[in-house]
């Protein structure tokens, strides 16, 4: 051994005790927000370290229960009680009062209703800030239902206390009805995050409220909700992803993000008619794009949008011009991505005079689905033209492209590229 290794070596006890030293001297409260950083499996490995550590990690304010890829190869009723083992046995062992975050991440349904509820409960009564239950993909006629006691509970003293302190919600596969909803909207002070998906039983939703502190509402594939009312002060994010509904909006002065899209990818202009007067202060968008999305851009500007994806259900003549109105409505755009889903709709075939509009700021645009048509590369093309400060274009194939034809596409993409333009192709840079 070297004489600098037999100095390394003997150092090495007197680093690890003057680490322990260090970790010794601060207090609980510390090791605790240390912990809670980690996961459940390295927060309880820590219980070896020493007799101090051995009971620490019971203390966590994370509980995130995030086990969807374990056991993947064992039946499904294997998987559920082997998961709702490891919740309960981590329940019995937690010593903490209160919890930042609690999340239930695995397929469950009715038929896990007691021990769904316990976990509920249990959350609730350690005053979570961060409550996620998602339980997709869930058994569509057998979702999950916050019990009929729970909700009284809920609305008693002791359970309207355990919500105070509720920031986020998230709920995924469990069946709500606007009533409980809204409950939570109005009697959680300090709410700001509300996502709701696959909940059968939502017909219609009132966010109204001049005191509600939300800041992002998240609603999808709540197939039979009809209705949405908004009118909150502090909202900035607003995303639906269903069916056609009817959409009312009152104030919303602080909205800034929008994602909005209906299914069938047929756009209904008047889902969005009342949130229109609001483009103009948006910075991200989010939306199907059709005709009657392309005016609101031809008869307007958005001077503080930055960010725009826009989904096509097919290319064609009209996309170009909704393009064109695109680089002109928004002068401060910094990102654009268009999303082409060819599935055989045709708006038509007219081919129309396309101005040119030189853009600023564009500085990335991304084209999802491109499947080396004529349309497709006159989309590229176009903002090779126009973008000026352009620095990157995204090209994402559609996957039934033939290598050869990726190829092409290819060479004929960057034989266009203006100079200083990065160009990448599904994973490759040029």
């Amino acid at each position: 051994m070297t004489k600098k290794a037999r100095h390394i070596s003997e150092d090495a006890p007197e680093k690890k005790e003057n680490l322990e030293d260090w970790f010794s001297r601060f207090p609980d409260d510390i090791l605790i927000h240390i912990i809670s950083g980690l996961t459940l499996k390295e927060a309880a490995r820590t219980s070896v370290l020493s007799s101090r550590w051995k009971y620490l990690w019971t203390f966590t304010t994370s509980l995130d229960f995030d086990k969807k890829v374990k056991y993947m190869s064992f039946p499904p009723d294997y998987k559920q009680s082997k998961y709702i083992s490891w919740v309960n046995k981590v329940l019995e062992l937690h010593r903490g009062s209160r919890i930042n975050q609690f999340r239930i991440c695995f397929r469950l349904d009715a038929k896990h209703k007691c021990n769904i509820t316990n976990w509920v409960n249990t959350a609730i009564a350690k005053n979570v800030s961060n409550f996620e239950l998602d339980l997709s993909p869930g058994t569509y006629d057998n979702y999950y239902e916050i019990p009929q006691e729970c909700y009284k509970n809920l609305q008693s003293g002791c359970g309207l206390s355990g919500i105070k302190s509720l920031r986020s919600l998230t709920l995924c596969a469990v069946n709500v009805t606007g009533e409980v909803v809204e409950f939570f909207i109005h009697n959680c002070p300090l709410l700001e995050n509300l996502r709701i998906t696959q909940s059968p039983d939502l017909l219609s939703l009132k966010v109204v409220g001049s005191s509600i502190p939300l800041k992002c509402l998240d609603i999808q594939f709540c197939y039979s909700i009809k209705e949405i009312e908004i009118s909150a002060p502090n909202l900035l994010s607003f995303k639906y992803i269903g069916q056609d509904i009817n959409l009312h909006v009152g104030s919303l002065p602080q909205l800034v993000d929008v994602v909005f899209h209906v299914t069938p990818m047929v756009q209904k202009m008047h889902c969005i008619g009342s949130i229109v007067s609001y483009l103009p202060q948006l910075k991200t968008l989010e939306l199907d794009g059709c005709n009657e999305v392309f005016a609101q851009f031809s008869q307007r500007e958005f001077p503080k949008l930055m960010n725009l994806n826009i989904s096509f259900t097919a290319a064609n003549q009209e996309t170009l011009l909704g393009l064109s109105f695109i680089m002109k409505a928004c002068p401060f755009l910094e990102k654009l991505v268009l999303q082409i889903w060819n599935n055989g709709r045709r708006i038509g075939k007219k081919r129309h005079q396309i101005s040119k509009h030189s853009h600023q700021h564009l500085k990335l645009v991304e084209l999802q689905g491109f499947n080396g048509r004529e349309i497709d590369f006159e989309l590229a093309f176009y903002v090779f033209e126009n973008a000026t400060m352009l620095e990157k274009m995204i090209i994402k194939p559609s996957g039934s492209r033939k290598r050869t034809t990726l190829k092409n596409s290819t060479n004929m993409l960057k034989a266009k590229l203006p100079r200083g333009v990065k160009l990448t192709v599904g994973s490759c840079d040029f």
